[in-house]
Formats: C-alpha cells, structure tokens, sequence
C-alpha cells in the first residue's frame, strides 16, 4: 500500500516590510495579520520554499496593494526559516514591493459580447450592482465583488452559463482605470423537471416550497440556498454530490435530480 506523502505545516512568526517601500500601513497590517493567522500546508518531499514565496508575494501582498489602487505593483517575498520541530515549521518573511501609481476607477461600461443581441438586463441593472464608483481608489477585490454579482443575477434569472469577461483600460494621464465588462449570456433555462429519490411524499412536498416549478425560469441561486434552508428535514449526511442538474439544449430545460437513497435516514 503506497503510504501517503508527508505534510508540512508552516507557521509565519514575523513579518518584516522595507519602510522604504512606502507601503501603507493599513495594508502592511493587513498583509501581516492574514500571514500570520493563516497555515501553509505542502507536501514534505516538495520543494516548497519558492512556491510559498511567490503565493504570499502575488496573493498576499500584491492582492492587498491592488486593492488599493496600485494596479502595477510587484512584490517579492523571502522566508528564512526560525525553528523547525517535526512537521512543524517556524518561519520569518521578508517582503519587498514596487507600488508603482495610485490608480482610481474611471468609466465602467458593461457591454454584450455580441451586438447583434442586446442584453436581457439592462446595463443600468447591472452597473448597480458593481461596487465601485467613478472616482473612488480602484479595487480588484470589489471587480472580483462585482462579477460574483453579475453572476448571481443572471443565474437568478436562469442564464446559469453566462460569463463576463473583464477587460481594464489604464488611462496614464489621468490616473484611473477604466472597466470593461463583456458579457456572454448563452442560454436561459426554464425548470423541465425535478425528482426525488429516497425520500417520502410529505418531505418531498416540503422541499418542493423551496424550488422553482416545471415550467418556470430556472433560477439557479435557489439551489444554492436549498441544503441550508431545509437542513432540519434533510438526511443528517445530505450534500450537493447527492444533487444532479442536466441541461437539454434543445427544449432549454433543466432536469433536477435529488438522488437521497444513498444517505442516513433524517437526522429528525
């Protein structure tokens, strides 16, 4: 039997910044609260020490400075080790980065990526729902913020496909970024049908209240929203594996297939 590899655990102590740097001290203890609070897990036959590096670098300390306007910066990090017991390992980072300019959010258009079709939620809906606004300090977590939403707002209206596509426009002059959002709409979904394995009649008549009936727009984020609003009546083991959506393209319909005969009984 082949063994399992070996895991390592690192635990960051100290985290150093050059204060020639000029990273902001709201994001040099943002960067060093996440790092130290956070457990790094590799394989122990790996070498891990480079790729550790460049993780903290581009995710931890460059995610945190984009966020904050400086689109452009580069980071690099060092990890010099303090202690190791075990599969335990103590470790000091070095960080260094180059903020390059203070970039703020200019216009945000939303567009279909096909002109021969217009949107099915007008750009005004959907530009609401992007927490940015013209002006304030750029922010790739709020861009990440506003593609989660659009997302969420067509699978509400059972376009379960769509993708949006981001595309940035840096104006030098001006200092602002400009946002382009292009989206892909695909298809939209109506409910075909939904079955229940495993189950009685009365708690499938109770789950059904929380779904979207044969024949109405699949909206997506209901399932999303299903184990957790029924957890009381659910098997006590129930998860999304035990969950099964098919698209037929030709009817544009979803078949829903709980499939629950697999599960403990209730955990009632």
């Amino acid at each position: 039997m082949q063994l399992a590899p070996k895991r390592i655990t690192v635990h960051v102590m100290r985290v150093d910044f050059d204060t020639k740097d000029g990273i902001p001290p709201d994001a040099r203890h943002e960067i060093s609260t996440e790092l130290r609070s956070h457990l790094f897990k590799w394989d122990a036959d790996n070498p891990y020490l480079d790729d550790l590096a460049n993780e903290i670098a581009e995710v931890d300390v460059r995610g945190a400075l984009q966020n904050r306007g400086y689109f452009k910066t580069t980071a690099t990090a060092k990890l010099t080790t303090l202690q190791t017991e075990n599969e335990d390992i103590s470790m000091v980072v070095a960080i260094r980065a180059t903020l390059g300019p203070q970039y703020r959010t200019g216009d945000i258009r939303i567009e279909s990526t096909d002109s021969g079709f217009p949107l099915s939620i007008s750009a005004d809906v959907l530009r609401g729902i992007i927490p940015l606004q013209r002006g304030e300090v750029f922010s790739v977590e709020r861009v990440r913020k506003g593609l989660e939403n659009l997302t969420r707002a067509y699978k509400q209206e059972g376009y379960v496909d769509m993708t949006a596509e981001p595309d940035t426009e840096i104006d030098e002059p001006g200092g602002t970024i400009n946002l382009v959002l292009r989206i892909s709409e695909q298809l939209q979904y109506r409910v075909g049908s939904i079955e229940f394995l495993g189950i009685d009649s009365v708690t499938r008549e109770k789950l059904m209240e929380w779904l979207p009936k044969p024949g109405e727009v699949f909206d997506g984020t209901r399932l999303e929203e299903f184990f957790k609003a029924n957890k009381a009546i659910l098997p006590s083991d129930v998860s999304r594996e035990d969950l099964n959506v098919s698209r037929d393209l030709k009817t544009r319909t979803v078949a829903i297939l709980f499939d629950f005969r697999t599960c403990s009984s209730n955990s009632n």
